[in-house]
């Protein structure tokens, strides 16, 4: 339960900081490049981090990462509420990022060392309901906290509910030891982290990146290289480490495992599918049929509490049946929803996007915790740590690609939103469809 609570800290954090973002620009009397760094040097630093962390949990023992990121998490929240200027705020947030990857690296490794197997997708499946619930409650927070006090009472409130948490898990998580006494690859981690950072910052174009436009696309495409060839040099590292008998930072054997391959695989998938509603959506309720953001926020409640529901009961029948059916239940749901999605007109009604949003709600919350479980549960025991942090890795990368991939089809029609939106959803079809085969092979193999 206290991962869980966890896992609402950092998810209650994100929803609440999105909202309160343009009282921060009025505030602190900065442009919109500058504030969005608030969002997007916490992503990249997370997603670079993830990994590292959840190895060093395989080294130093994972309560006491665990116990480290609610600590920084909650430190860094309450220097980013005494921040003085944006460029104090920013870096803050990188701090607060680097609690939140501890925290979000560790959290599902302690659960499958703490519970048995046939319980492991039941108790992945409640936590991913608490994190659900940080979503769905941290817009709401954050604007009622914004208007009552202001935009810093949002950070004040993470610093002062991660000091019980950290108390809390102090007493119950146990306390087992990490599982080597080897040395922690430091340089591989460094060498991971460049490579994640500059891969995503050249996929997103973080930043707009301040350079001439028409030099913009070959910068990003300079960058993404960069960014692929020092995950290259970081394999040939890791495989080299492995063979002279030293311990990796992440083992390539795992990618060897056809089961955490495909589990893999389909999340990505899956986030993808996942972002390409996140991203998408809110631009045709609000700019197409000309709903407020307050009933946008609602659609999207509905659509998170489907999750909730269905996340829990997921993650038992996982234990039962395994994740392959309830992937391809999931991925039928995601085409099925972007198939109607890209029929809807400007005049729908209120009535079928709030379906349709639930029908990717419930494809959500079929693969989550169940795919979760696949993953970790397919890497042996020393690896639990680096399987864990995959999981937030591969949902992070998930959602870079969703993102820029559905809006780089929503500019193709600049004419049209409508028509941009429609030719968006058709092709996240496809990508659904293929996230069905994924998911045939992975109950395939499951049924051997």
């Amino acid at each position: 339960m206290v991962t869980g609570f966890g896992s609402f800290m950092t998810a209650l954090d994100s929803g609440a900081t999105f909202l309160v973002i343009p009282l921060v620009q009025q505030d602190l009397v900065t442009t919109v490049a500058g504030v969005q760094w608030i969002a997007l040097a916490y992503l990249l630093a997370v997603s670079g981090l993830l990994l590292p962390f959840g190895r060093l949990g395989d080294f130093w023992g994972l309560r006491r990462v665990f116990l480290a990121g609610i600590s920084v998490f909650s430190l860094a929240s309450i220097l980013c509420a005494l921040a003085p200027a944006i460029g104090h705020l920013i870096l803050f947030r990188v701090f607060e990022a680097v609690g939140a990857a501890m925290t979000v690296a560790a959290a599902p490794a302690l659960l499958t060392q703490s519970f048995p197997s046939e319980q492991r997708g039941r108790v992945l499946g409640l936590q991913l309901t608490l994190t659900y619930m940080g979503l769905v409650t941290g817009p709401f927070v954050g604007g009622f906290v914004a208007g009552w006090w202001s935009w810093r009472g949002v950070f004040w409130i993470n610093g002062l509910v991660g000091l019980p948490i950290f108390f809390f898990a102090f007493r119950v998580l146990p306390g087992v030891a990490g599982s080597f006494r080897g040395r922690f690859d430091f340089l591989g981690a460094v060498v991971l982290v460049l490579a994640v950072l500059l891969s995503m910052i050249g996929v997103t174009g973080a930043g707009e990146l301040s350079v001439v436009p028409r030099w913009r696309a070959i910068v990003r495409g300079v960058i993404v290289i960069a960014g692929l060839l020092l995950g290259f040099v970081f394999a040939l590292r890791e495989r080299r480490l492995e063979r002279a008998k030293l311990q990796p930072l992440l083992s390539l054997r795992l990618f060897g495992s056809k089961a955490f391959s495909v589990s893999v695989a389909i999340a990505l998938v899956g986030y993808t599918c996942e972002f390409f509603v996140a991203f998408l959506m809110p631009f045709y309720i609000i700019q197409i049929i000309g709903l407020s953001p307050a009933q946008a926020g609602l659609l999207f409640m509905a659509k998170s509490i489907i999750m909730m529901v269905v996340a829990p009961w997921a993650g038992a029948l996982s234990d039962r049946r395994g994740p392959g059916f309830l992937s391809m239940a999931a991925m039928l749901s995601y085409a099925g929803a972007f198939l109607f999605q890209s029929r809807l007109s400007d005049s729908a009604g209120v009535a079928e996007v709030a379906l349709l949003l639930m029908l990717s709600g419930l494809a959500a919350g079929l693969f989550v915790s169940p795919n979760n479980s696949a993953m970790i549960g397919a890497a042996p025991a020393q690896m639990r740590g680096a399987a864990s942090a995959m999981v937030g890795l591969v949902r992070n990368f998930g959602m870079v690609f969703g993102t820029a991939f559905s809006g780089a089809l929503l500019a193709l029609r600049p004419d049209s939103l409508l028509s941009g939106f429609h030719l968006a959803m058709a092709v996240g079809v496809i990508v659904a469809l293929g996230g069905l085969a994924l998911g045939a092979l992975q109950a395939s193999r499951a049924g051997r």
